[in-house]
């Protein structure tokens, strides 16, 4: 029996493509390979200051590292901004016609594995992940016409259809007789990531018409819902530490995330050799799990009473070795809540939310709590500036009920 043909993914074919050389001190130019009137042609490409467009390369400390990607990424979006004028300009429009017809024949399953080497440059792990989400609600939607669905044949109606399809999705829990749904959130981010694929594979040529606008044009895309951050303040934290909790571990873990705010995904990773000593302190030196930014961070004393005892760990192991699930840390979590009189639900990333609102009302300033949090935009720190106002006022407004009538 022969070997069977290995199957490969078809490469979107650009008529202007970006490549990249590598120069001798380890940065990236960039040019264009393009077909100009029947020659393969190159163009190193150039800022407006007529300066080489160059990717860095991604060395030195973390906040060097981090402003580097930054600035890489800004160069990425400059480039791709030029190719697509550029392709604009060196075609032919029956030629054009052509290419869109033979290109409309790609599967969609191929064009997202595509898509996502083509973002891979330019986004964070986060942004490639929820194209895989929605690869994921995809499938479930067109179950074997996923496999056979080409670019050309998607429609607005399609996507109308794949929106009632979210809205009414249902999956029963494996382990009790519960069903789930998804959130307003969800779907926003689902069809976030859908209209960032159609219209790049609309500018790459391989759709003629973005299916998407039509829903755009109508209202009728998911709008992004308003996020209720729920956190608790420092009385509470206080409520919670006085407050026995049948998980001594899950305590443990929250009340920590409560004085270093890390996420519940960076606290199932986190390892003893991501603690340093720095001379008499402890610093945390870890990389997020969520959007790969490393992060620095000095622990204070109450961060330090919970941290567990490290024994004869090693340095690759866990700090919280053993917590369960999140579903089984949120009920753990509800219970002790109520138990210490705290008339609020709350879940595990509230103690994140805690840190960033217990910092800004004790006077640190945003720049610092965004560094901490390993937040990329001050916009995102802002939400937990907003949370104090709000908080304050609406203790102001207490005293109208107390003296009403």
């Amino acid at each position: 029996m022969g070997r069977p043909k290995k199957t490969s993914t078809p490469k979107v074919k650009q008529l202007v493509r970006l490549r990249f050389k590598k120069c001798r001190n380890g940065e990236q130019s960039i040019y264009l390979d393009l077909y100009q009137d029947g020659q393969r042609a190159y163009e190193f490409l150039k800022d407006e200051n007529n300066k080489a467009l160059r990717l860095l390369p991604e060395i030195g400390t973390p906040d060097e590292i981090k402003a580097i990607k930054a600035r890489n990424h800004q160069v990425m979006l400059r480039a791709e901004a030029i190719r697509i004028e550029r392709e604009k300009g060196v075609i032919e429009l029956g030629k054009v016609e052509k290419k869109l017809t033979s290109l409309g024949k790609m599967l969609l399953k191929d064009w997202l594995v595509q898509y996502v080497g083509l973002i891979s440059v330019s986004v964070g792990i986060a942004r490639q992940k929820q194209v895989n989400n929605l690869e994921f609600h995809l499938k479930n939607w067109l179950g074997s016409k996923y496999d056979t669905i080409q670019m050309q044949q998607l429609t607005t109606e399609l996507f109308r259809d794949f929106l009632k399809h979210l809205r009414n999705y249902k999956r029963k829990s494996k382990m009790k007789d519960e069903v789930y749904t998804l959130s307003e959130n969800s779907i926003y981010e689902v069809f976030s990531s859908l209209k960032s694929c159609m219209g790049r594979a609309f500018r790459e040529g391989i759709i003629t018409k973005n299916p998407i606008e039509g829903m755009k044009d109508n209202g009728e895309l998911p709008k992004h819902p308003t996020v209720q951050r729920v956190f608790l303040t420092a009385p509470e934290v206080k409520a919670l530490i006085k407050t026995e909790c049948r998980r001594e571990d899950i305590k443990r873990a929250f009340l920590f995330a409560c004085f270093c705010g890390l996420r519940i995904s960076d606290i199932y990773k986190l390892k003893w050799s991501e603690i340093i000593h720095d001379g008499e302190d402890l610093r945390l030196e870890l990389t997020m799990q969520k959007t790969k930014d490393p992060v620095s961070m000095k622990l204070n004393e109450q961060a330090l009473i919970w941290l567990p005892e490290r024994d004869d760990a090693t340095p690759s192991d866990k700090v919280f070795p053993n917590l369960p699930t999140p579903l089984n840390i949120g009920k753990v979590l509800t219970k002790w809540g109520n138990d210490a009189g705290i008339q609020k639900r709350f879940t595990f990333h509230s103690a994140r939310h805690s840190f960033g609102t217990l910092m800004i009302n004790n006077g640190v300033d945003i720049y610092t709590v965004s560094k901490l949090l390993g937040h990329r935009s001050l916009q995102t720190t802002r939400i937990y500036a907003e949370l104090v106002n709000k908080a304050k006022d609406d203790a102001v407004d207490t005293l109208s009920g107390i003296f009403k009538g």
